[in-house]
């Protein structure tokens, strides 16, 4: 048994590893790469990019990226492979293997709302502000906690201030606001729906993952990631857990998929 690994998720890996086609969903950030201060410094711990590799490789295993980034920061800071589908902006871009793009669309945040978050940024110093098409990021991980706080409270007021149907968000040292609702559990169930996996694995760490485990069904395993309330049954520590639990899943599969040695 994997050292990481509590015996319960070990019976779980083993019987979702055993079924026909599996799908492998993973958020990105604090799941395969640790957190980092700066967004697009934050690359995929080279074990977990190994053993994706390798389950890619396999015969009926589907690899997703379901996150929070917008779909073309996801393929700068994770390098996928083509066969991966790419889950972005929570759920609002999916994009399947051999897909260019995502949706067919203008960049829509009203100009006012990025100038407004602009001057968050310029008051804070040390915050950053990711632009998305559909939304924006107020990032504070690494700034000083009272300058954080203040401008995560300047960014809610922003929010508030705007009105309409801005949907906002918040987790490890960010405040998010998309004017388009949708959630990591809308992406991976379209991605069920387009592979029809026999089960389904999603991990992730943070609060927005919640919507995805709210989605998973009885034959799938949820896996929170880190500390935090879950709804999730099972939980592995930081990214090298995670890795080690890819590993376990390519190695039950691959055994039973060699066969017995004659």
């Amino acid at each position: 048994m994997p050292e990481e690994i509590s015996s319960d998720l070990t019976s779980a890996l083993t019987a979702f590893a055993s079924r026909e086609t599996i799908l492998i969903a993973l958020d990105f950030d604090g799941t395969l790469a640790p957190l980092v201060d700066d967004p697009e410094d934050s690359r995929m711990i080279a074990p977990a990019r190994q053993a994706l590799e390798k389950l890619t490789a396999l015969s009926g295993v589907s690899v997703a990226i379901v996150t929070g980034r917008a779909i073309d920061s996801v393929k700068r800071v994770a390098d996928p492979l083509k066969e991966w589908f790419l889950v972005g902006s929570h759920g609002i871009e999916v994009l399947s293997p051999g897909d260019v793009t995502s949706y067919e669309t203008p960049w829509l945040v009203p100009v006012d709302l990025t100038e407004a978050f602009d001057a968050v940024v310029k008051a804070h110093p040390g915050t950053r502000l990711e632009h998305k098409p559909f939304g924006l990021a107020l990032h504070t991980r690494g700034v000083e906690q009272p300058v954080a706080q203040a401008a995560e409270s300047a960014a809610h007021h922003v929010c508030d201030a705007w009105g309409g149907d801005l949907v906002v968000r918040t987790g490890h040292g960010i405040v998010e606001c998309s004017i388009q609702e949708a959630t990591k559990g809308d992406g991976i169930d379209e991605v069920r729906r387009r592979l029809r996996p026999s089960a389904v694995l999603f991990a992730g760490d943070d609060r927005t993952d919640e919507d995805g485990f709210a989605v998973l069904e009885a034959q799938d395993v949820g896996i929170r990631v880190g500390g935090g309330e879950t709804i999730a049954p099972y939980r592995l520590a930081d990214a090298s857990a995670v890795a080690e639990a890819l590993w376990f899943i390519h190695d039950q599969r691959a055994s039973v998929e060699s066969g017995p040695e004659l």
